[in-house]
């Protein structure tokens, strides 16, 4: 064998055996994390809670993964708070999928710029997915409820107001209910 094949050899990266306690426990962090990454997107937060939960990889470890993962663009909060948005914007209202967000560790910087652009979209496309979230919302409570009943009215505003619509926005809704 040759001396360069020999040094190829000792500082082979993908040879287990020639890596240190600290650089195999990194490269078992790293695989772990592509492994929870491939089930189901997940923002840092949730990742590194996950990591510390196992307890078997310090914060020094934890640490570079995740930056290995940001590098390579493997965890991006802001593309997860954005397929978000477009995946549910139909289905809730932006408080709630806001709250949504922030509650699975978004950071508001990451939130804001893609609550932003999402918006953009919806102005482009000129449709109001929160719009149609309450409309979905109030023909899937209008079948049991009476309208005409001033309290069960009032029991549906605040059912939708915790859902996190608007006033006005249910205001209007239920103006065009009581037109047709």
């Amino acid at each position: 064998m040759k001396e360069w094949e020999a040094s190829i050899e000792v500082h082979n990266p993908l040879d287990r055996a020639s890596l240190s306690s600290e650089e195999k426990l990194l490269q078992r962090c790293k695989e772990r994390s592509l492994y929870l990454l491939t089930g189901t997107a997940k923002t840092e937060r949730r990742l590194k809670e996950k990591l510390e939960k196992s307890q078997r990889y310090t914060e020094d470890v934890i640490a570079k993964t995740i930056a290995f993962l940001k590098e390579y663009d493997y965890l991006n909060d802001y593309q997860y708070a954005l397929r978000y948005l477009e995946e549910n914007g139909g289905k809730r209202s932006l408080r709630d999928m806001k709250a949504k967000l922030f509650q699975r560790g978004v950071d508001s910087a990451s939130l804001t710029e893609a609550i932003e652009v999402f918006q953009e979209k919806q102005r482009e496309e000129e449709g109001n997915p929160e719009r149609e979230a309450l409309l979905k919302c109030l023909e899937k409570k209008r079948r049991s409820l009476d309208l005409t009943d001033p309290k069960e009215k009032q029991r549906l505003y605040a059912f939708l107001m915790r859902k996190g619509f608007s006033y006005d926005l249910i205001r209007d809704a239920l103006s065009l209910e009581e037109e047709f």
